[in-house]
């Protein structure tokens, strides 16, 4: 893992609906690690300042980059006031396509990204434009406060949701190498590891819900952290070491449950309404509206739950979608509404419509009850037993309706919402860069092996997959396990060493083809349960001794990312062979 020495750690919080970053001097994390500098953005068109940005990529027509966040988001509409915004890029909310991707054909270097009107272009470039401007926004804010901080005096640290693979963790890698950052001063934060380091250091009086003091952080103490974005729900569960430092108890897990879900049922019910096709008709004419309709939702989102389970919810709708839905189907759509499922639980008058508390409240529930249905699964194994806290965190943590879903569902749990709990990742990642080695074992969240051949025996092996080499019968694609799923790992240790022999005399090149499994011990890696995630290569280029030129293969766990080291016993020579889970 990279050293935390450097004068100062800068994070990026690359999120899926928001990003920001913050940094932090040595010398202040030394003396305070909570003396943190956040990033602050002019929101938009509105007198308002934020902390973070929306995740919104503007390119030109000739695919240069333009403009990120508010200033895209305003940028775009007013091109699309004056329609010329047809052949211009506008990228939002596209992190999530890099999850539950693998590395054979669902992610690879080359994948494209469609921006909101279909239009494709290389998904590296999107993200790394966008890495580069955060990194850019972040240089500017140092050299105004005159630190004189040289680029190698710099700890970089990326965030990315724990229950992410490792192709999404190096393509994040990938892209922040070609927004210019240099992979020995890069560490990838896993979000809700880096929220729990920022809970860990935060006084009583900023830990919502915890009137027992620090009891959650004492020695032995167990606590599960939730970290809400807007992508993705990532649950993580740790204990607290007697030396303070912090060990996973069961791997980290989650899903697709974040606040962008509640959006997308708030989008199907007004498709529901005027239809698909009127849909996708407003979102490439009428643009500009169509992204302000979804920042109207935003903020609605954030309603109190007496505000939103007691009265009607009233939100701005353009009035250029019912105009084009009156328009396209010559009907009224006062009229349609009533005669719909949401009849009484929806009025749709010109620019607004008003939303039943009831129907307002149904958009969250798959979010909600997905989210608590794990959390239960979850807190009834055994590595689990005897936690009583859950700390939310995140952006989505701050929609009243989830932290009551969350309440109600454990009410023998302490629940703790953290002061800026938004800005709790962020945070965290900053004094991550500065200690990463608090975190000092982790759960397997697969089993690890290698696609290997191994002497056929007829009693055992599939004849489908016997081949013949020499003589002798091998069976092919046997899954060789190195590390099983929710297995130990201590951090920066070796956690297997395997030996292997080319199989034929002349081979100068041995292929490691590396795949994870969601079984403790598949027998080929062609099983159901098994995903292929990268290839290693070694190159063996003395042919002296024939097929008795053993490579060992050590498989490594470096804080949040694989490595694989090889190293041939004749010579002694270590290759730390590339680990490419991408493709070429």
């Amino acid at each position: 893992m990279a050293s935390s020495g450097r004068l100062l750690v800068a994070a990026i919080d690359f999120g899926t609906t928001y990003s920001g970053y913050a940094f932090s001097f040595r010398h202040e994390f030394e003396t305070d690690p909570l003396k943190v500098s956040a990033s602050t953005w002019p929101a938009g068109s509105r007198a308002l300042v934020s902390l973070k940005t929306p995740t919104t990529v503007l390119l030109d027509k000739n695919q240069t980059f333009h403009s990120f966040g508010y200033e895209a988001e305003d940028h775009y509409s007013q091109l699309a006031e004056d329609d010329d915004h047809t052949e211009w890029y506008y990228f939002r909310r596209f992190k999530m396509m890099l999850y539950g991707k693998d590395g054979k054909g669902g992610l690879s270097k080359n994948v494209t990204l469609k921006d909101i009107r279909d239009r494709e272009l290389p998904a590296l470039k999107v993200f790394s434009e966008a890495i580069k401007y955060l990194k850019g926004h972040l240089l500017k804010a140092l050299e105004k406060r005159a630190t004189d901080v040289k680029d190698t005096d710099i700890e970089w640290v990326l965030t990315v949701p724990a229950i992410w693979n490792d192709p999404a963790k190096q393509f994040m890698r990938l892209a922040a190498e070609q927004a210019g950052i240099k992979g020995d001063q890069l560490t990838i934060a896993l979000e809700p590891e880096a929220a729990s380091l920022y809970c860990k250091h935060l006084p009583v009086e900023k830990m919502g819900g915890s009137e027992q003091g620090f009891t959650c952080f004492s020695n032995g103490s167990k606590y599960l952290v939730l970290d809400a974005g807007g992508g993705t729900v990532d649950i993580t569960v740790h204990k607290v070491r007697e030396d303070g430092t912090l060990k996973e108890l069961d791997r980290a897990s989650g899903g697709a449950w974040g606040g962008t879900q509640v959006d997308e049922a708030f989008k199907q019910m007004i498709i529901k309404i005027v239809g698909n096709p009127i849909m996708q008709s407003f979102c490439r004419a009428q643009t500009a509206d169509f992204v302000d309709m979804f920042r109207e939702f935003e903020t609605k989102k954030r309603c109190s739950v007496e505000d939103t389970l007691s009265k009607k919810v009233t939100m701005k709708i353009p009035v250029s979608l019912k105009d084009l839905f009156e328009e396209e189907t010559e009907e009224d759509i006062k009229d349609v509404v009533r005669q719909s499922s949401y009849s009484g639980k929806l009025e749709w008058v010109n620019d607004k419509i008003r939303i039943a508390p009831d129907t307002f409240k149904s958009l969250f529930n798959c979010a909600i009850t997905d989210t608590i249905g794990h959390i239960q699964g979850l807190l009834s194994k055994p590595s689990c037993e005897g936690t009583q806290t859950i700390i939310m965190v995140g952006g989505f943590a701050e929609s009243p309706l989830l932290q009551k879903g969350i309440r109600e569902a454990f009410p023998n749990m302490r629940v703790i919402i953290p002061y800026e709990c938004g800005l709790s990742v962020l945070k965290g990642a900053v004094i991550f860069g500065h200690s990463p080695k608090i975190i000092t074992s982790r759960k397997a969240k697969f089993t690890y092996g290698i696609a290997t051949n191994k002497k056929f025996k007829p009693s055992r092996h599939d004849p489908a997959k016997k081949k013949t080499v020499n003589g002798v019968d091998f069976c092919a694609e046997v899954f060789d396990k190195h590390v099983g799923i929710g297995s130990k790992l201590k951090i920066d240790t070796v956690q297997s060493e395997q030996r292997y022999n080319p199989l034929y005399e002349n081979q100068k090149t041995l292929d490691f083809p590396v795949y994870q499994s969601t079984e403790d011990d598949p027998e080929y890696v062609t099983d159901l349960s098994c995903t292929y995630i990268g290839n290693m290569s070694v190159s063996i280029p003395d042919t002296v001794g024939g097929t008795n030129r053993g490579v060992r293969v050590k498989m490594i766990f470096g804080g949040t990312e694989l490595k694989l080291e090889a190293t041939q016993e004749r010579t002694g020579i270590k290759t730390h062979a590339k680990f490419n889970f991408l493709g070429d």
